[in-house]
């Protein structure tokens, strides 16, 4: 068969135009500017409430406060900038990493190429599963059907036609390719394409908060409406005693400051998207943001076996026909008799196809010299479809009336088409089990002639097949799986292989990867789940570790009858036909590689690898960000009590304010940096792959952790309250009990941060940013006390020597461990 090859576009007439064009992209609805950024950091509760301070500040005439006031805003402001800026770097690095694939050919090679760098000329080959990102003009097809009711609203697919000059005849960005296969011109793309006109009216409407989002926004609500009462009953109280509203007001805006919780929405923005962008970094993607929580509560895996716990390298290891075998370790090609064999498989293959089995039966015609020969047409040809797990392809051969068919796929259903005597049935039987027991992968194949395919290249009722033999091929285990499955195994997560393939391969891949502890495997078939009832399948999965000759239908049968168990499941997928189950599973794992676009966007991860050891390295990660989400709760919820208590207690007792919102402000970029930062650098506990997965309905953060929370932070109001009765019996200034309260309070952070660090944990971890922390907050202490005009403007006192010289011991302690930290770096790059 002589086609002219195809050469498309070379790369540098590729990169010539994408420089010209642009990104095949369309622009971010949801990305926020410099401008927007630091307008919605601005209107923040928080910062209204320091202009209304400053502003106050002014009016009594103090200028200077009033000015400190309104740096401090900048200072906070600025803060808040980065962290979100941070945050929308990380969001667009994921976008670009979750931009969809596409096939085209360049300088007559035929490349995967991420969609952004489609230019309008590319040569694109489309297959079932696409997701278009650009125009384009069908030049061949074969059964190409397409759903574009993303674009028209029109659920019923449509079927193209190459050459056509009307719609039949276009491709447009967006649609979705349901069946068949086709090649097309790229004509448009980014926002001249059809999808982008739309886009242009979707960029109008304002878009809506997510869930999580529309949470923490009612959060905050309520806290302000506590904040904005609180602020008015602390104000009237405090003026109608001492006889000063001005006063009362700084006191009530001091305690407002005080128990505005913004800093939940920094946590839950940074963490989420630092932790995505971690898990990116372990070849994860994260589609969905809830699916990093799902990940902790994991209690059962269930995987495919090739491209996942397999290399996805099949290479043709063996050749039988009954009469004759040949093993690769054999010396040589296959023998002259097994060359029929052999070009009847590339007969039953794509030509242009990147099927591994394919390919691999390619490389083995070309090494043994088997090729067709001139004027053969390849014909219509069928995939594998549900209870029929084979391919036909049809050809028409030169000087016969009857087309050529040729059939591959499992030993058992192709023998069962064909026309062999029992004795060589047997024989291919016995052999293909013996092969399957070795852990090869399995094909019969056969051939015979006909009229004609029938509906959508169906074998009709006058075909008559021969069987010619078996194909084994060899998938190697990773090299990585067994002690990643070990691992599981730990952590209390089971790992169940489902897979298209026979039992015995797939039994014997368990084996090699340590799934059955006793190395006893049982595998059930899709015909005998087939058998089954609801009640028998969920008493069946309880057992049972491999699937094998199990549909994409069945598949979700599975894991609804584990979810019906109680289990937590995560299921990796490529097909279209998987989309169903990926939806069903709590965590749905498309693969990078090999998965289509449906099944990704039917997930909320992608193995960008399609390695399970980095599967296994995500649940590692959720469990880390879970427990780091935690525990900055948890110090949220602590840190504001001493902070409160120490605001009313001029309320409660009388006496001056022992909190000025000045001082407020340095404690808010003390508690910023320590929840987005400081947690979310924390590593995972050592353990933290050695216990049971969290229960499903456990909360992120219960009632009675937050009791918890409050008792701790109210131990650390105590001990704030035993210092100001110490200085009010030894007659201290009312600027050293500000600069006692201060500082019990900034003592109490960090000995709340340091346990909240620990909790869970052996012993605290290393944390560089936590040690910059500390010794940015020795350094700025030091400041503050020491020198008498930075004192002045905090209306703190300064502290006599030697009692400043205990700021001397934190901040060595610290620069100790950053140096020891730098040295361990540096052994490891030298190593």
């Amino acid at each position: 068969m002589a086609t002219a090859p195809v050469r498309g576009l070379s790369d540098a007439e590729a990169a010539a135009r994408l420089r010209r064009d642009g990104p095949n992209v369309l622009p971010s609805l949801s990305h926020r500017g410099l401008l927007e950024i630091s307008w919605r950091a601005l209107t923040q509760p928080m910062f209204v409430l320091l202009m209304a301070a400053a502003a106050l500040y002014a009016l009594l005439g103090n200028a200077r406060d009033a000015g400190m006031l309104l740096v401090s805003v900048l200072a906070v402001a600025g803060l808040s900038v980065y962290q979100e800026q941070r945050t929308e770097r990380v969001l667009e690095a994921l976008k670009v990493l979750s931009s969809p694939r596409s096939l085209v050919v360049r300088d007559g090679r035929v490349l995967r190429v991420a969609s952004r760098e489609l230019v309008r000329g590319d040569h694109l080959l489309v297959h079932e599963g696409d997701r278009l990102s650009a125009d384009a003009c069908i030049l061949e097809a074969s059964g190409l059907q397409v759903d574009e009711s993303e674009r028209t609203g029109e659920s019923t697919p449509v079927t193209k036609i190459p050459g056509d000059p009307g719609e039949a005849g276009q491709l447009h960005a967006g649609s979705l390719v349901v069946r068949g296969e086709g090649a097309a011109r790229v004509t448009q793309t980014g926002m001249a394409t059809a999808l982008g006109a739309i886009h242009r009216t979707l960029a109008r409407l304002e878009p809506r908060s997510s869930r999580l989002q529309q949470e923490l926004q009612r959060l905050v609500r309520r806290v302000a409406l506590l904040a904005a009462i609180t602020c008015v009953a602390a104000s009237v109280a405090y003026a109608a005693r001492d006889g000063s509203w001005a006063q009362g007001l700084l006191v009530g805006l001091t305690l407002a400051m005080a128990l505005i919780p913004e800093e939940f929405a920094v946590v839950w923005s940074v963490m989420l998207a630092l932790g995505s962008w971690r898990l990116a970094q372990a070849k994860v993607l994260t589609r969905q943001p809830q699916a990093i929580e799902a990940l902790g509560t994991t209690s059962v895996l269930c995987v495919d076996k090739t491209g996942t716990l397999t290399r996805n390298r099949m290479a043709l290891v063996a050749l039988g026909d009954g009469h004759a075998q040949w093993r690769v370790s054999d010396s040589g090609m296959p023998p002259q008799g097994l060359h029929g064999l052999v070009s009847s498989a590339l007969l039953a293959s794509r030509m242009d196809g990147f099927e591994p089995m394919d390919e691999a039966i390619r490389a083995m015609a070309r090494a043994a010299g088997v090729a067709l020969g001139p004027g053969w047409q390849a014909g219509e040809h069928r995939g594998i479809r549900t209870g029929e797990p084979y391919v036909v392809h049809w050809w028409h051969a030169p000087g016969q009336a009857r087309q050529v068919v040729a059939v591959k796929g499992a030993p058992e259903a192709v023998l069962a088409l064909c026309a062999a005597t029992p004795v060589l049935a047997e024989d291919l039987r016995a052999l293909a089990s013996r092969w399957a027991e070795q852990g090869m992968r399995v094909l019969a194949v056969a051939r015979g002639t006909g009229s004609g395919p029938g509906h959508e290249a169906a074998l009709p009722a006058d075909v008559q097949l021969s069987a010619l033999g078996l194909l084994g091929f060899a998938d190697p285990l990773r090299d990585e799986v067994p002690a990643a499955i070990a691992q599981c195994r730990r952590a209390g997560v089971r790992v169940v292989m489902i897979t298209g393939d026979s039992p015995l391969t797939a039994a014997a891949i368990a084996r090699q990867a340590g799934l059955a502890e006793c190395g006893e495997v049982k595998a059930v078939t899709g015909r005998e789940l087939a058998r089954m009832d609801a009640a028998a399948l969920r008493r069946c999965v309880g057992d049972v570790s491999v699937f094998a000759r199990v549909d994409p239908d069945q598949k979700l049968r599975i894991v609804r009858a584990l979810q019906a168990r109680g289990e937590v499941v995560a299921m990796t997928g490529d097909g279209v036909n998987d989309a169903p189950a990926l939806r069903a599973a709590d965590i749905g794992v498309a693969m990078g590689q090999r998965g289509t676009d449906v099944a990704r966007e039917a997930s909320s991860l992608v193995l960008l690898d399609d390695n399970f050891a980095s599967l296994v390295e995500a649940v590692r990660a959720g469990r880390r960000i879970f427990a780091n989400l935690r525990r900055a709760l948890g110090y949220l919820f602590a840190v504001h009590v001493p902070i409160v208590g120490v605001a009313l207690v001029p309320v409660v007792f009388g006496g001056p304010a022992l909190l000025l919102p000045l001082q407020v402000v340095l404690l808010e970029l003390l508690i910023d940096p320590a929840c987005s930062l400081v947690f979310e650098s924390e590593p995972p506990a050592r353990d933290s792959m050695e216990v049971p997965p969290r229960p499903r309905r456990e909360a992120l953060f219960s009632l009675a952790a937050v009791g918890q929370a409050v008792g701790l932070g109210a131990l650390v109001l105590v001990g704030a309250g035993l210092v100001q009765w110490l200085g009010h019996h030894s007659g201290a200034t009312e600027a050293a009990l500000r600069t006692a309260s201060l500082g019990s309070i900034v003592v109490g952070n960090l000995a709340l941060l340091v346990w909240f660090r620990r909790q869970g944990a052996h012993r605290a971890a290393a944390n560089t940013a936590f040690d910059v922390l500390l010794v940015a907050v020795c350094l700025v202490w030091s400041a503050l006390t020491s020198v008498p005009a930075v004192a002045a403007v905090f209306e703190l006192a300064t502290v006599p020597w030697p009692w400043s010289a205990w700021i001397l011991l934190p901040t060595g302690w610290a620069i100790w461990r950053l140096w020891r930290h730098r040295g361990r770096a540096t052994k490891r790059v030298i190593r």
